[in-house]
C-alpha cells in the first residue's frame, strides 16, 4: 500500500482503501448545506454495520495486545503503586525501590517479588511454568509437582523439586539460592547442583552452579567453597575436606564431581568416612568418574535417590 495516499491522496491508492472510501462516502461531510440523511435504509445500514465491525476489530486487537492470552499469573500489589494485574507469557515487569508484588497461580504456587527486581514470564504451559529473574530477589512457595516450575537466571536455571526457597541475582548476574523447605536443583549445560532445605548454593556467569553447603557449616568451609567455585583453588579443596562434618558429605559429593581426576581419590576417601560405601562402588571407578557409581554414592547420602532426577532429565522441556 502507498502510505502517501492515506495522508494527501497522492500516489496510487490501494484497492481495499478505495472500497472502504466508497462505503463510507455517504457519511462524509459535504461543503455547503448540511448533508441530507441517506433516506433509503438499505444504503446506510450496511455502512453502519461495517463501521461498527471495524471499530470492534480495532478495539479487540488493542485488547489482545494489552491482556495476556492463555494461562497467566495473577498479580497482587503488596507494597507500592498498583501495576499490572496479570502476567502472561512474554510479558516483562519490574519493581522499583518501594514496591513489592505477589504472583499467584492456583495449581503452581506463589512468588513474592522484592523491590528493585526485573522479571519476565517465559512459559505458562501445564508441564512448564517458567519465569526469568534478570536481577533482584524473589521468594517462591511452590506446590506444583516437582519439575514443573523453573526460574531462569543469567547463569543457571532453578528446577523446583517441591519446596520453598529464596533466589536473588545481583547486577553482575551472580545468583544465590537458599532453600527453606524441600529441594531445588541448579542446572546449566549439564552442570548440576542439588540443594536441600537449610542449604545454599551460588551460581556465576561463565561458571554455572557451584557447590552447595549447609548454612550452619563452619565459616572456613563456606569461604573455601566460595574460593573453589571462583577459581578452582586446590588449597580451597583441601580446606573443604578438612573442615567437613558428617552433614557436609553433600558438599563433598559435589566437590568430587568438580575436582580434576588426580584429586578424586582423596575426596572419595574423605567422603567414605561419612557414608556407608555401596557394594557396587569402587575407588578406581569413582576416580574414573563412573556415572553409575557416583549416583550410588549420592543415594548413600540418604537424601533421596537420583532416579527421579535422571528420569526428569530425559523428559525435561527443551
Amino acid at each position: 500500500m502507498n502510505e502517501d495516499y492515506l495522508w494527501d491522496k497522492t500516489g496510487e491508492p490501494d484497492p481495499e482503501i478505495q472500497r472502504l472510501e466508497a462505503l463510507l462516502d455517504p457519511l462524509g461531510h459535504k461543503a455547503g448545506a448540511l448533508p441530507a440523511w441517506p433516506a433509503p435504509r438499505k444504503h446506510w445500514l450496511p455502512v453502519t454495520l461495517a463501521l461498527a465491525a471495524s471499530l470492534l476489530i480495532i478495539f479487540g486487537a488493542v485488547w489482545m495486545l494489552r491482556v495476556p492470552r492463555g494461562p497467566a499469573w495473577q498479580v497482587t500489589t503488596v507494597q507500592g503503586t498498583p501495576g499490572i494485574s496479570r502476567a502472561g507469557k512474554g510479558q516483562s515487569f519490574s519493581t522499583d525501590d518501594k514496591s513489592r508484588i505477589r504472583l499467584d497461580m492456583d495449581d503452581v504456587g506463589e512468588v513474592l517479588v522484592e523491590p528493585n527486581s526485573k522479571m519476565s514470564v517465559v512459559a505458562t504451559r501445564p508441564e512448564e511454568q517458567r519465569l526469568s529473574l534478570e536481577r533482584g530477589k524473589i521468594h517462591a512457595e511452590i506446590w506444583a509437582p516437582p519439575g514443573r516450575f523453573y526460574v531462569n537466571t543469567p547463569s543457571a536455571q532453578t528446577v523446583d523439586l517441591g519446596c520453598q526457597y529464596t533466589l536473588e541475582v545481583n547486577a553482575k548476574g551472580e545468583g544465590l539460592v537458599r532453600v527453606s523447605v524441600g529441594w531445588v536443583a541448579f542446572e546449566n549445560d549439564g552442570r548440576e547442583s542439588f540443594i536441600p532445605a537449610d542449604a545454599a548454593c551460588a551460581t556465576r556467569p561463565g561458571k554455572g552452579p557451584g557447590i552447595p553447603y549447609y548454612e550452619d557449616a563452619p565459616q572456613a568451609l563456606r569461604d573455601a567453597v566460595n574460593r573453589f567455585d571462583v577459581d578452582a583453588d586446590e588449597s580451597a579443596a583441601g580446606i573443604i575436606l578438612g573442615q567437613a562434618r558428617q552433614r557436609d558429605a553433600i558438599s563433598l559429593w559435589h566437590l568430587l564431581r568438580r575436582v580434576p581426576p588426580a584429586d578424586r581419590g582423596r575426596v572419595y576417601d574423605r567422603l567414605s568416612q561419612f557414608i556407608k560405601t555401596p557394594a557396587d562402588v569402587t575407588r578406581d571407578g569413582v576416580v574414573a568418574a563412573n556415572p553409575q557409581m557416583i549416583d550410588s554414592l549420592w543415594n548413600a547420602l540418604d537424601l533421596g535417590t537420583t532416579s527421579w532426577w535422571r528420569t526428569w532429565k530425559t523428559h525435561a522441556p527443551k
